[in-house]
């Protein structure tokens, strides 16, 4: 514990002097600029979500047979909100450094930087230019188990800007690009590495006088790997082109319910393989009903398609359900729940490697609680309790954890 509990000084400096200017800063531009300081613990019971009947002789990673550890973590963060006549710039960035007890070797730091130009030209013209950046630990939930003592660091770079044009009173359209790039510290994760060119155009019509919106929206998504799988001695470009047209909707009924999200249908074509090509049904909806302003519940249900990239496997198909209540006990201290299934479908085989494997699906079962206090007014602490199973019909890949994080934070 001794080890978790170590910093590395740059985290520790960047604490100590956003502690010692905070007044100053807040003295000069009120509530524009945030710095803050926290504390993350976090105790997972299967670091590695491996499955129980797994013994340890064949996992060489494994420490004095310990599947589980506790990581610390020291964070530093800065928002901003800066108006500039009409015009708003938005900061939202955090630091933290993470360190295990146990898997020292896990050690890391994990940041989140996006700026934000929220632009108005007009009456009839605004939008957003930005960028983002984000460094974190990949999972090992779906490693295989020679790859689940591996290191590896996700960079993940976001360019990105959109523009609204009023047509009339509740009439705007709209238009967006965004251009994303993923990048692996590990070798063996090199050929996930991905370039993905989003455009997307279309329009909404809002209540009149509010800001709820029916619309319709198409998407294109230009998925570029930037290195190529290689498989029986050929070289595989598993590029793809996606195709998205949607329906939209973010509209509050009563001061009640609310019903946000999209719903449409998505073709994906692949450049050199149409075994991995998808076409179907995609979207995600999601109500929120609140009776009062003390109890709230949330419900949503969801198709999706996200990128998975092996011999077998291009994508992955996800649909599922969620649900969770939540009741503010009082002003400083709410409760929230959550539950969640999904069923996870791993497509796009084209036949390279003969397996005599299924298709592999995953379910999975997600349960956790919240509870979050606010013992003063820059000042928040939070504890989250979570249960998680998978079971599926690839040999030994279940797995069941239960994880606990609490975090205070305190904003000046």
């Amino acid at each position: 514990m001794i080890r978790a509990m170590a910093v590395r000084r740059p985290a520790v400096l960047v604490c100590v002097v956003l502690a010692v200017t905070a007044g100053r800063v807040q003295a000069l531009d009120g509530d524009r600029i945030r710095p803050s300081v926290g504390l993350n613990y976090t105790y997972s019971s299967n670091l590695f979500y491996l499955d129980d009947r797994i013994p340890d002789s064949q996992l060489p990673f494994i420490k004095n047979g310990q599947r589980s550890d506790s990581i610390l973590g020291l964070r530093a963060g800065l928002d901003a909100d800066i108006p500039v006549s009409r015009q708003i710039f938005t900061l939202r960035s955090n630091i933290t450094d993470n360190r295990y007890a146990t898997y020292d070797n896990l050690d890391y730091v994990s940041y989140n930087v996006r700026g934000v130009w929220n632009w108005v030209v007009g009456s009839d013209w605004d939008g957003d230019v930005g960028l983002a950046h984000t460094q974190s630990l990949g999972s090992f939930a779906d490693l295989n188990n020679l790859q689940r003592d591996t290191r590896n660091i996700r960079n993940t770079d976001d360019y990105f800007a959109s523009g609204m044009y009023r047509m009339g009173y509740d009439w705007k359209l709209r238009a967006a690009v965004r251009n994303t790039q993923l990048r692996n510290s590990a070798t063996s994760f090199a050929t996930t590495d991905r370039n993905d060119v989003v455009y997307e155009i279309g329009s909404r019509r809002y209540s009149k006088g509010g800001d709820n919106f029916l619309g319709l929206n198409f998407r294109i998504i230009d998925g570029r790997f930037p290195n190529r799988e290689v498989v029986a001695g050929s070289t595989i470009d598993n590029s793809y082109r996606e195709y998205t047209l949607e329906g939209t909707v973010d509209w509050r009924y009563s001061g009640q319910s609310k019903l946000s999200g999209a719903l449409g249908w998505t073709n994906r074509l692949h450049d050199q393989i149409s075994e991995r090509n998808f076409s179907g049904i995609t979207g995600r909806l999601t109500a929120v009903y609140s009776p009062s302003g003390v109890i709230g519940l949330n419900a949503a249900i969801f198709r999706e398609i996200g990128n998975y990239q092996d011999i077998t496997t291009s994508y992955i198909l996800t649909e599922g359900i969620r649900v969770g209540p939540s009741y503010a006990v009082s002003e400083k201290l709410s409760l929230q729940a959550n539950y969640q299934y999904s069923i996870r479908e791993f497509l796009g085989d084209p036949g390279f490697v003969v397996t005599g494997l299924p298709t592999r699906k995953d379910h999975i079962n997600s349960l956790l609680g919240t509870v979050t206090w606010l013992p003063l007014r820059n000042a928040q602490i939070s504890a989250t309790l979570s249960y998680d199973t998978r079971s599926t019909n690839r040999p030994l890949f279940d797995y069941d954890v239960t994880t606990f994080f609490v975090s205070a934070q305190l904003t000046f």
